[in-house]
């Protein structure tokens, strides 16, 4: 029996892989590897996709929360509202920061930031400076309704795209949200690079000059520290690229995700459900199942050749190395989720076979 991985990075079409190799020849060629043709038009390219707003491309994107969080004000002591099931990037950047994170509770039908609990904690901790809404899976949060909550408390909104680029809500694409945004071109995201990559999404001209400084050691001018807290984070010139490449594919690969997704969600039976919806609003980042039997339904697909997942097994409020940096949290949603989360292979050069055979071990399960 073929085995269905997870995920395969080593499925580059020839033609693509060939466009990529002539791109990465040219850098080699020209001798300009930071801060040169290749990156200027990825950041224009990106610009054209978010309503003209500037993007910077910096080293990852757990750099672009960092330099996101300092850029719109946070520093030491200063609380920022965030989702606990996520990964932990945010929390990481933010205690990075020097700030302190603020959780809060999801829904359990989307896994995104619950507008409902977003509105309680800010409510009760009124000196929260910034909210960070993680598009989480692929999956746009409830971004209008928390904008207006962000607005009427004079918070900040920052959007975390790492896993969405390409969704948007009414045709305005995510990213465009916010006072400024974070992308992640890791390589498994639906934009990726060939390493590490990420960039910085700005509402202002002036914010993206203060996130440009703090992207590179805080310096006004070379060699002079004006702003506090800067650190060194570029994208290179093989990366974008790379991304330019990528780029023109976004758009159908995230229609084959999606496609994907249907495919399963018309499979699962029972009170199984994927955190998922054919719309614009989800491309398909990841493909995650709700299910009481976990551990079951997991050693099942795999007798069925079929590879799972979890993103993510442990919470923020419940990393044993944060016990003491972040506050406890009563999150009954997020808790609840963690357990029963359960990956499902999904990426654009899955075969249709492959596909029917995850499928087919879903309808089985």
């Amino acid at each position: 029996m073929a085995r269905v991985p997870l995920n395969d990075l080593s499925r580059t079409d020839a033609a693509t892989a060939s466009n990529i190799v002539r791109a990465v020849a040219d850098v080699i060629d020209r001798g300009a590897f930071l801060k040169n043709r290749y990156t200027a038009e990825l950041e224009q390219r990106l610009s054209n996709r978010l309503a003209g707003r500037p993007v910077l491309g910096v080293g990852n994107g757990t750099d672009a929360l960092y330099l996101a969080l300092r850029a719109t004000g946070v520093g030491v002591g200063r609380r920022v509202a965030n989702v606990a099931n996520a990964g932990g990037y945010t929390t990481g950047a933010t205690l990075r920061a020097g700030g302190s994170p603020v959780f809060v509770d999801v829904d359990p039908r989307t896994a995104q930031m619950s507008r409902a609990a977003l509105a309680t904690v800010l409510e009760a901790t009124p000196d929260v400076v910034a909210v960070v809404l993680t598009h989480l899976y692929g999956l746009v949060g409830d971004v209008q309704v928390i904008r207006s909550l962000c607005d009427e408390r004079n918070v900040t909104l920052i959007e975390d795209c790492a896993q969405s680029m390409g969704a948007s809500v009414d045709g305005r694409s995510v990213g465009t949200f916010g006072d400024i945004a974070t992308l992640s071109f890791y390589p498994t995201k639906n934009l990726g690079a060939f390493g590490d990559a990420g960039a910085v999404v700005c509402a202002t001209p002036d914010l993206h000059e203060r996130v440009s400084v703090l992207a590179q050691y805080g310096w006004g001018q070379r060699y002079e520290v004006t702003v506090p807290g800067g650190i060194n984070s570029r994208i290179d010139e093989i990366q974008a690229a790379v991304l330019l490449e990528a780029e023109r594919l976004l758009d159908a690969q995230n229609e084959r995700r999606r496609a994907i997704v249907s495919r399963y969600a018309a499979a699962v039976q029972g009170e199984r459900y994927l955190l998922a919806e054919q719309t614009e609003r989800y491309v398909g980042h990841l493909a995650v199942m709700v299910t009481e039997q976990r551990s079951e339904d997991a050693k099942r697909l795999d007798a069925s050749g079929v590879g799972t997942g979890i993103h993510y097994p442990i919470s923020d409020h419940r990393q044993p190395g944060w016990e003491t940096a972040v506050p406890r949290a009563e999150l009954p949603n997020t808790d609840w989720l963690v357990d029963r989360i359960l990956t499902l292979p999904c990426f654009p050069a899955m075969s249709d076979d492959e596909v029917d055979q995850v499928a087919d071990a879903l309808a089985s399960l």
